[in-house]
């Protein structure tokens, strides 16, 4: 003969598959919608290649500084936060803190190096500052960082309303930084 459970236990038993399949289902969608917040993030040409292209192009300007100026702090600040934009270990926050105090940086250096006479001999340094300059504009006007900030701000939206947000944060979805 065979035994039955009694009916509380097939109700718990289904009770905690529905539950867990609620949880599970809500933290893969949530981490799905992460993922793809990330790549805007960190993908092929995302925000940090972006950030890294500016740091490059910061280290490309020290390189041609130092040809002209010798010892001098603004070309160290603008090699500092060059430093800190091409550093993948470094925090969202801080880039972005690099990447303001960027252009004030490439300007005074700039301004050095109009001031500079060996600078103004060299044909070749002043269109390589052309250059880097009309670059770090371009990647400054790239619509990367409002791209990535709608999405993060997207995704926290969805996590801080209704149930299914709610369960996330319970199960430790935690919300995208945005870049400001």
């Amino acid at each position: 003969m065979k035994k039955s459970l009694p009916i509380s236990v097939c109700i718990l038993i289904s009770l905690a598959l529905v539950l867990f399949g609620l949880a599970f289902g809500t933290v893969k969608g949530f981490g799905d919608d992460k993922e793809q917040v990330t790549k805007l993030l960190s993908g092929e040409n995302g925000l940090m290649d972006v950030l890294s292209y500016r740091g490059a192009d910061g280290h490309n300007l020290c390189v041609v500084a130092s040809r002209h100026l010798t010892d001098d702090p603004d070309v160290a600040v603008l090699s500092q936060n060059a430093a800190i934009l091409t550093d993948a270990t470094q925090p969202l926050e801080s880039k972005k803190a690099a990447n303001d105090q960027l252009d004030t940086a490439v300007q005074a250096v700039k301004a050095k190096l109009l001031e500079s006479e060996s600078f103004l001999q060299s044909q070749r340094d002043q269109q390589y500052l052309a250059m880097l300059e009309g670059d770090l504009k371009n990647l400054t006007s790239t619509d990367k960082v409002s791209l990535y900030n709608q999405a993060a701000q997207g995704f926290n939206d969805q996590l801080t309303k209704g149930v299914p947000g709610w369960i996330a944060s319970v199960l430790g979805v935690k919300p995208c930084e945005l870049y400001q």
